[in-house]
């Protein structure tokens, strides 16, 4: 951008082209260390595929997750942090969330466990990709699942 101050002190302000072509067509996506893995029965992405994502897309493939398929299911591991949260869409605007205590190999089955809507959802997965606390954001009740 080119600044001349004229006679009157007044700012005008030119813009330089190659600047203003070059700000329009550069995206700055940062990519955490977070990977995701899904089944909506017309896409599947396995957690084995190491898929990295970004937050835009997250809401994106939750949006589209089809709550008519019983199996559909998507899932966000962060491996710098070792944080796991997963989703199940039940409707419109119903989910089952659940995070896995020490996922992996040495997982024992335990996870907490929760349900919620998808504003609360989204707003949810929004802290989980800020890396900042989100657990607070649902009432969570452990289990233990047999494996």
């Amino acid at each position: 951008m080119i600044t001349t101050i004229s006679q009157n002190q007044n700012q005008i302000q030119e813009m330089n082209y190659h600047e203003s072509s070059k700000q329009e067509t550069v995206v700055d996506v940062k990519y955490q260390n977070i990977i995701y893995y899904m089944d909506n029965k017309i896409k599947k992405v396995s957690q084995k595929q190491n898929t990295q994502i970004d937050f835009v897309k997250a809401t994106s493939e939750m949006g589209g997750l089809n709550w008519n398929y019983e199996e559909n299911f998507i899932g966000f591991d962060n491996l710098s942090k070792h944080e796991c949260v997963q989703f199940i869409r039940q409707g419109q605007d119903k989910w089952y969330a659940e995070a896995p205590i020490r996922q992996g190999v040495t997982w024992d089955g335990y996870a907490w466990c929760s349900y919620s809507d998808s504003k609360t959802v989204t707003d949810l997965i929004r802290l989980f990709f800020e890396e900042v606390p989100w657990f607070g954001m649902l009432s969570w009740k452990m289990r233990r699942f047999k494996h």
